[in-house]
């Protein structure tokens, strides 16, 4: 099984890749970035890519499943427009590259809330981005809508760190109905991201919260 990864150098994309590493079944996993990662294995191959325009990518193995972890915030891209391309522009071309060269599972990493008809901007693009995906033939595709992502991450966000904090602490009251709202490890979507790699269901299927904490202890199992 050959697998694609775009977002490694991201929060739960680097869990993903540390993960995949380690799989047997998987045999060759390729890198779509911007830049190339300090990151060396024999199961590895690099690509850098203009998200824009993925015409030119070409990988050396059939691709099987693309992981898709692809992200960014307001105030890191600099404006709406930026942020839209990124995390609605990037995420569509590379799922109809998928289409296009035949790729039969294609898994996302959207955000609880996700609606198009949503007042708050950051939702509404990550719902556009989900119904522009069900349009597309992609055999299987999963979105998951994870809650505020918990983790280390490489760059400082001073309001994301204090919603960490709070989110650490309200973890320990979000029980029963309220479970859906936790904080969720950036490992733990990664390894649901993993095991979702077997789901053959046909057309897109949507993963709350609550079930990405399911599904990522049958990767551990």
């Amino acid at each position: 099984m050959n697998v694609l990864i775009a977002g490694a150098s991201g929060l739960v994309g680097n869990e993903l890749l540390q993960l995949t590493l380690t799989k047997e079944a998987i045999g060759s996993i390729h890198l779509v970035n911007r830049r190339i990662l300090e990151i060396q294995h024999p199961k590895l191959e690099q690509h850098i890519v203009d998200f824009s325009d993925l015409k030119n990518l070409k990988c050396s193995a059939p691709i099987d499943i693309v992981f898709c972890s692809l992200g960014t915030t307001i105030k890191n891209a600099g404006s709406k427009e930026k942020f839209k391309a990124v995390d609605y522009e990037y995420v569509v071309n590379l799922a109809k590259w998928a289409e296009s060269n035949g790729v039969g599972t294609f898994i996302v990493v959207s955000a609880m809330g996700a609606d198009s008809k949503s007042s708050i901007f950051y939702s509404k693009i990550k719902g556009e981005m989900q119904e522009a995906l069900s349009e597309l033939s992609i055999p299987s595709i999963s979105v998951l809508q994870p809650s505020l992502l918990l983790g280390n991450r490489s760059e400082f966000r001073l309001g994301e760190k204090i919603a960490i904090g709070l989110m650490t602490v309200l973890n320990l009251l979000f029980v029963g109905p309220l479970k859906k709202h936790k904080g969720i490890a950036a490992l733990t979507v990664a390894r649901a991201m993993l095991t979702l790699g077997n789901n053959k269901a046909p057309g897109v299927t949507i993963f709350s919260n609550d079930k990405l904490f399911q599904i990522a202890k049958k990767t551990t199992a």
